[in-house]
């Protein structure tokens, strides 16, 4: 059975919580070690702000963490368990031709993508992706919103919300849909992948 994805239970959870969607998405409930959980949630929300408080985000070093020791991991009772993943950085990051988040996407797989939260370059988000067309990349964000984007974001991106979307598992439809333009923009814009020395993506697929 497929668990619906859940969203952020903070402001700051947005790592673990996009690795837990993602896994939910690879893997039937019934295949997923509790382990694994335990792990995603022990690396997270490793950072410590300017005021020395812990848990204000996640780190980049945090994730690769993550990605490596569930890569790594092959449990006995749960066989059928098994990942691959790619942590991509910099100028691997991008969506031109041929590029490794929707090469992945059209597998099967999901992209762990990090995104400009703002036009400061102060911080950043994770949402997951699940698919794309010609004009957009679809997510799971798990930042909860109510209202829609407005202005030059509206043109930019839409909420789609909780609407069944076809051939996805109840409860795993994306609920966000941005331009390829927006997210592959070099500039800090809300949801951009940010300049290009900054950019950081995850790719898991099931082996």
């Amino acid at each position: 059975m497929k668990i619906p994805f859940r969203y952020q239970a903070t402001n700051y959870d947005c790592v673990p919580t996009t690795f837990i969607n993602a896994l939910q998405y690879l893997f039937e409930r019934e295949d997923l070690p509790p382990e694994v959980i335990h792990k995603v949630m022990q690396y997270s929300l490793d950072s410590i702000n300017k005021r020395g408080e812990l848990g204000r985000g996640t780190t980049g070093l945090a994730c690769q963490l993550i990605l490596q020791w569930v890569e790594s991991y092959k449990p006995k009772d749960f066989k059928n368990f098994s990942v691959d993943y790619r942590y991509l950085q910099g100028i691997d990051v991008h969506l031109k031709q041929n590029n490794n988040i929707v090469s992945c996407l059209n597998r099967g797989g999901v992209a762990l993508v990090r995104l400009c939260n703002g036009r400061t370059g102060s911080e950043f988000h994770y949402a997951l992706a699940l698919s794309a067309d010609a004009e957009f990349l679809y997510f799971f964000d798990p930042y909860y919103r109510v209202k829609n984007f407005s202005g030059a974001d509206a043109e930019a991106m839409e909420w789609l919300g909780e609407e069944y979307t076809e051939g996805f598992s109840k409860g795993q439809s994306p609920n966000l849909r941005i331009r390829r333009e927006r997210l592959d923009s070099e500039k800090y814009e809300k949801y951009s992948m940010s300049p290009i020395d900054e950019r950081e993506c995850c790719l898991i697929e099931r082996t």
